[in-house]
């Protein structure tokens, strides 16, 4: 009995120890482990840096709607470069882009 509790007593502690030396780096360099985490930080740097970018657009788009309620020369800017419209007293004058060069 004595025997059996001193191999117990030695044998599971370096057991455990086996198991962690192996198993340890195995999860933190295996596929779910390191390089799963620097995959996700970058994911994550670029989700935060598209954010950023929607929530600038997002403001932009606000302030033009603001201005499009409240002023209507900027409904009419908008009308006239978007849709290319002009008030009934105007000319338009088309110029026809060079095709070659005359000498």
């Amino acid at each position: 009995m004595d025997a059996l509790r001193t191999r117990l007593t030695l044998g599971l502690p370096l057991l455990l120890l086996l198991v962690t030396v192996i198993g340890v780096p195995t999860m933190i360099f295996g596929p779910n482990g390191l390089p799963r985490h620097r995959r996700l930080r970058a994911q994550l740097s670029a989700q935060l840096e598209e954010n950023h970018r929607l929530a600038s657009d997002l403001l932009r788009l606000r302030t033009e709607l603001e201005a499009f309620q409240q002023d209507p020369r900027a409904r009419e800017r908008a009308v006239r470069e978007e849709l290319g419209w002009v008030r009934r007293d105007e000319i338009v004058v088309e110029i026809p882009a060079r095709v070659g060069r005359a000498l």
